[in-house]
């Protein structure tokens, strides 16, 4: 089981479950005054990636890593990063707020908006559109 980690956290360090990788924001700063709070997400290989939210999960074979990632109109997108492929993933949907609390059997789960009318949600790998080397969005399908 997962720790939940809130999103208003001022920092996270994790450890994949098979210990090999951590990811980390170090420093965050609010989206807006009393807001959730934003920073650069670095990953222990190498990757980084800004505008990350510290409520991350990594899925149970360490394979992937889920994480809230702000867009400029200040909602969040799922950022799926594949540490196999080195390549990040976007889930179709745009979220207000996410607090993830787990990543298993290929399902990440969470709530969106935990403070304000929360609505638990539920993303199966298989929706996550890839982004080729090219930037654009591959279709999972």
């Amino acid at each position: 089981m997962a720790t939940k980690i809130s999103p208003w956290s001022d920092s996270v360090y994790l450890t994949s479950p098979d210990g090999r990788l951590t990811a980390s924001i170090d420093e965050t700063w609010e989206v807006g005054m009393g807001a959730p709070t934003s920073g650069i997400l670095n990953i222990s290989d190498g990757m980084s990636f800004p505008g990350c939210n510290p409520s991350i999960v990594w899925s149970d074979d360490s394979q992937y890593l889920a994480v809230p990632q702000w867009t400029p109109e200040r909602e969040q997108r799922l950022l799926v990063i594949s540490l196999e492929q080195k390549s990040p993933g976007y889930a179709p949907s745009l979220f207000r707020v996410l607090e993830l609390h787990s990543f298993s059997n290929g399902k990440i789960k969470g709530i969106d908006s935990p403070i304000h009318q929360p609505r638990e949600i539920e993303i199966d790998i298989s929706q996550v559109q890839w982004v080729t080397n090219a930037g654009q969005i591959e279709s999972p399908f």
